[in-house]
C-alpha cells in the first residue's frame, strides 16, 4: 500500500484536495455545520449547508478559513479531516500534504494551518505560497531563466507574484478578491437601482452577467430585491454592461497591485513580462478579466484553462518534486 501525497488549497470559500495520480479529488464549500449545544463540528462542505438549512435551529455554519484561524483551528482540523477521508476514504497510512497559502499569513496563522492538518490525519506537511503553486499548476518551467508574472485572484485576496527560477522576486497581496465584487454589486445596486440585494443574489448576478470585457455580448437579468424605500420587493433589468462600472473599484486596485510588483522589478525582468505576459489564475476570477486587463495595460494577459484548480494542481507537483 502506497502512501497518498497530497496538495490542498484550503480557501476562504472553497476547499481542494488533488493527487498526482487521480486528479482532483474534491472542491467543496470550506465551512462546517455546529452543533448549537456541543459546540461540534456534525459535517462539512456541501452537507453541512444542506443540514443546516433543515435543522437550523440546531446547527449553525462556520466558515473557519484563515482570517479567523487562530481561534477555529479544532473547527478547521476536524472540517479538514472529514474531507480526507471523503477523498481518500480510511486508509493505514496517513498521507502527506502539501497546502496552498496566501503569502500573507502570520507565523501563527502558518503555524495554526500546520497544525490544524496535521491533526485531520496528515503524516508530513508542507507549506507554499499560492501563486508559486499556481504557476506550477499551469506548467511554468522553473528552471528557465525568465521573470513570469502570476495573477491569483482568491475569494478575499488578490496575490500578485513575479517568479523567477522558482522564487518569488517581489509579490504583493491585496485584501480584494470575489467577496469584494460582490460587496461591490450590492452597493452598485443600491446606489443605481434603489434596492437592497444579498450575498447570493450578488454572486449570481456576477456569475451570469458579471463580465468585465467592453468587447463581450450585451446580456440583462432580472433581479428581485427590496427597495430601499419602501421595503417592498421590487425586480429590476440589470445588463452586464453595467457590471463594468460596478466592478471599477475593485478592478483598479488589481490592477494598481499589478502594476506596483511590475514598476518593483528590474528592467530585464520588465523585458520578460513583455515577451511572456500575465497569467490569471484563481477561483474567482470573472469573466472578461483576461481582456480587460490586456486593454488597459497592453500587456498579453491569459485566464490559465486550469485557473480554478491551478492552486492544488501545483501543490501536489510541488510535493512530488521534494
Amino acid at each position: 500500500m502506497l502512501r497518498k501525497n497530497l496538495g490542498i488549497d484550503i480557501g476562504t470559500r472553497q476547499i481542494s484536495i488533488c493527487s498526482l495520480d487521480d486528479g482532483l479529488l474534491l472542491c467543496e464549500p470550506s465551512v462546517a455545520a455546529i452543533d448549537i449545544d456541543t459546540d461540534e463540528v456534525v459535517a462539512a462542505g456541501d452537507s453541512a449547508l444542506r443540514l443546516v438549512e433543515t435543522n437550523p435551529t440546531r446547527l449553525r455554519l462556520c466558515w473557519p478559513v484563515w482570517d479567523p484561524i487562530v481561534k477555529s483551528a479544532n473547527i478547521l482540523s476536524e472540517m479538514l479531516r472529514i474531507f480526507l477521508r471523503r477523498a481518500v476514504g480510511r486508509t493505514m497510512l496517513r498521507p502527506q500534504v502539501m497546502v496552498a497559502i496566501p503569502c500573507d499569513l502570520t507565523e501563527a496563522q502558518t503555524d495554526a494551518v500546520e497544525d490544524a492538518v496535521l491533526a485531520a490525519g496528515a503524516s508530513r506537511v508542507h507549506l507554499l505560497e499560492a501563486p508559486l503553486c499556481a504557476a506550477l499548476g499551469v506548467g511554468f518551467d522553473f528552471s528557465s531563466p525568465v521573470g513570469q508574472l502570476v495573477v491569483h485572484v482568491g475569494a478575499s485576496r488578490t496575490e500578485v507574484a513575479m517568479i523567477f527560477l522558482g522564487e518569488m522576486v517581489t509579490h504583493l497581496t491585496i485584501p480584494v478578491g470575489g467577496t469584494q465584487f460582490d460587496s461591490a454589486i450590492i452597493e452598485h445596486m443600491r446606489k443605481r437601482h434603489g434596492i437592497y440585494i444579498g450575498n447570493r443574489t450578488a454572486e449570481q448576478i456576477k456569475i451570469r452577467i458579471g463580465t468585465v470585457s467592453k468587447s463581450a455580448e450585451e446580456q440583462t437579468l432580472d433581479v428581485k430585491g427590496r427597495c430601499t424605500k419602501t421595503k417592498e420587493g421590487r425586480v429590476v433589468t440589470v445588463s452586464s454592461k453595467e457590471m463594468l462600472g460596478a466592478l471599477t473599484e475593485p478592478l483598479t486596485a488589481i490592477l494598481d497591485a499589478i502594476i506596483s510588483v511590475i514598476e518593483q522589478t528590474g528592467d530585464d525582468m520588465r523585458a520578460d513580462i513583455a515577451k511572456t505576459g500575465v497569467m490569471l489564475t484563481g477561483g474567482a476570477l470573472l469573466a472578461g478579466m483576461d481582456k480587460f486587463l490586456d486593454e488597459v495595460m497592453g500587456l498579453r494577459v491569459r485566464r490559465a484553462a486550469n485557473a480554478e484548480t491551478a492552486a492544488v494542481e501545483g501543490a501536489v507537483v510541488a510535493l512530488s518534486r521534494l
